[in-house]
C-alpha cells in the first residue's frame, strides 16, 4: 500500500480495479486515496477521445468499499483526453444533475488547452450539491478536495456584471441547451453595450429556433402515434371481422362435415342392411331349392325349376371386399355379426369377414386401397366395439362366432 504524496493518506489499488478500454487505446485505473477519494487515471501513450464516463463503476467501487451514504469525493486525471465523445458528456451531466448521490465534489485535473473549454461548460451544470473544480495538477486536486472537506473553500463565483460571469453564463445557457435540452428563456442578458450583447442575442435566436424545432418534432411525434394508433385499431377491427368469417365458416364447415358423416353413416347401415338381407334370401332360396328338389315331380319340370335356381343364384350379390364372390357361409357369418353388433359399419363388417378368412393386413389395406397401419387401427377399433378385452384375438372370435347357430 503506498501514500499520497500531498496528503499523507494511505492509497488502496485493486487488480480488478484497472481494465483496458473496450476500443483499447487506454486503460481505466481506480485507487482510494483514504477512505472517501476515489482516484480515477487514464492511462495511454497517445490522446485519447473517451466516448464513456463508466459512472457506474463509482456506484461499484463505493458499494465495494462500504462507503454507500458517506461523503464521497472524486478526481479525474485528464492527462492524455484531447476530446470528448457526445455519449461521455451526456453521461456527466446525468451524474452532475443527479437528485440523489453520494458524491460530494468532483475535481478534474491536468486539462489540456484543446478540451477545457468542453469541460467548463459540464462545470457550469454543476449544483451547490454537487460542484465540479478544474485545477491544474494532481497537488492541486488534492488541496482542493481537503480544503472542500475542511470547510475552508472560498468563493469563486465572479461578480456580477463582469466579462467572467458573463462568459460562464454564456457556457451555461450553451450547456442547458445542448446537453438538458431545455429552451426557456436566457436567465442573464449583458446590457446591448457589452462586447458580449451579440453573441446572447445570437443564442437567445438559436433558443427559440431550437424550441420550435422540438415543438414540431413533439408534434409529429404525437401525430405519428395517432395515425398508428388509428391504423391499429382499423387492422385490429379487420382481423376481428376476419376472425369472425372464420369462426362462422368454420361452424358451417362442421354442420355440413357431420351432415355428411351423418348420411355415410346412414348409407353404410342400409348398405348393410340390403347386404345381410340378400345374404338371408340367398340362404332361404337356396334351402328353398334344395326342398325343391327332393319334391317328386315331372322331370321336365324340375329341370326348368333347377335352371332357373341355377341362374338365380349364378346373378346373386358380388361381395366387394375381395372380389370374390361371396359364399354362404360368409353370408350366414355377416348376418350374424351384423345382429350381434349392430354398431359396425359396413367397412368394418367387411374387414371383419377378411380377417375371419385369414387375410394379413397388407392384402385388406391392398384390396381396400388403405394404408396397413390404417387396417391396423381399424382392427384395434373393432376389438373395442366388440368389446374383447386385450388378451382375447379377434379372429378367434369371429371365427367361433362363425360356428354358432343363428
Amino acid at each position: 500500500m503506498t501514500q499520497c504524496p500531498v496528503s499523507g493518506l494511505s492509497v488502496t489499488e485493486k487488480e480488478h480495479w484497472s481494465f483496458e478500454n473496450r476500443q483499447g487505446n487506454y486503460t481505466r485505473k481506480y485507487s482510494l486515496i483514504g477512505n472517501d477519494i476515489i482516484h480515477v487515471q487514464e492511462l495511454a501513450s497517445q490522446g485519447i477521445i473517451p466516448d464513456h464516463l463508466y459512472s457506474a463503476d463509482f456506484t461499484s467501487l463505493i458499494g465495494e468499499e462500504n462507503l454507500t451514504g458517506k461523503p464521497v469525493f472524486i478526481m479525474i486525471d485528464c492527462e492524455p483526453i484531447i476530446d470528448l465523445k457526445f455519449s461521455y458528456k451526456r453521461e456527466f451531466t446525468n451524474l452532475v444533475t443527479a437528485q440523489e448521490s453520494d458524491l460530494r465534489l468532483i475535481v478534474l485535473y491536468n486539462i489540456k488547452p484543446s478540451v477545457r473549454l468542453q469541460l467548463e461548460m459540464l462545470q457550469s451544470l454543476a449544483t451547490e450539491k454537487l460542484p465540479v473544480m478544474l485545477r491544474e495538477s494532481y497537488k492541486e486536486a488534492v488541496t482542493s478536495i481537503l480544503d472542500f472537506k475542511s470547510g475552508n473553500v472560498s468563493s469563486t463565483k465572479p461578480d456580477d456584471g463582469s466579462d467572467k460571469a458573463f462568459r460562464n453564463a454564456f457556457l451555461a445557457e450553451v450547456s442547458r441547451i445542448l446537453m438538458l435540452r431545455q429552451f426557456s428563456q436566457l436567465e442573464i442578458f449583458p446590457p446591448e453595450n457589452h462586447a458580449s450583447y451579440p453573441y446572447f442575442e445570437i443564442l437567445d435566436i438559436m433558443r427559440r429556433d431550437l424550441q420550435a424545432l422540438e415543438e414540431e418534432h413533439q408534434q409529429s411525434i404525437e401525430r405519428i402515434e395517432q395515425e398508428c394508433r388509428v391504423l391499429l385499431a382499423s387492422k385490429n377491427s379487420l382481423l376481428d371481422e376476419q376472425i369472425e368469417v372464420c369462426k362462422r365458416s368454420e361452424q358451417r364447415f362442421k354442420a355440413e362435415e357431420s351432415a355428411l358423416l351423418s348420411r355415410i353413416a346412414a348409407l353404410e347401415i342400409e348398405a348393410t342392411r340390403i347386404s345381410t338381407a340378400n345374404a338371408e334370401k340367398n340362404a332361404a332360396l337356396r334351402t328353398l331349392c334344395e326342398m325343391i328338389e327332393k319334391i317328386n315331380i315331372d322331370p321336365a319340370t324340375m329341370e326348368k325349376i333347377s335352371a332357373q335356381c341355377a341362374t338365380l343364384f349364378e346373378t346373386s350379390d358380388q361381395a366387394a371386399m375381395i372380389n370374390t364372390e361371396l359364399t354362404e357361409t360368409d353370408s350366414v357369418f355377416l348376418s350374424k355379426l351384423q345382429k350381434k353388433h349392430p354398431n359396425l359399419n359396413q367397412r368394418e363388417l367387411r374387414i371383419s369377414l377378411m380377417i375371419k378368412l385369414d387375410y394379413h393386413s397388407r392384402d385388406i389395406a391392398r384390396s381396400l386401397g388403405l394404408s396397413t397401419r390404417g387396417i391396423e387401427s381399424i382392427r384395434y377399433r373393432l376389438h373395442k366395439k366388440i368389446g374383447l378385452d386385450k388378451h382375447n384375438s379377434l379372429k378367434t372370435y369371429l371365427t367361433n362366432l362363425a360356428t354358432e347357430s343363428l
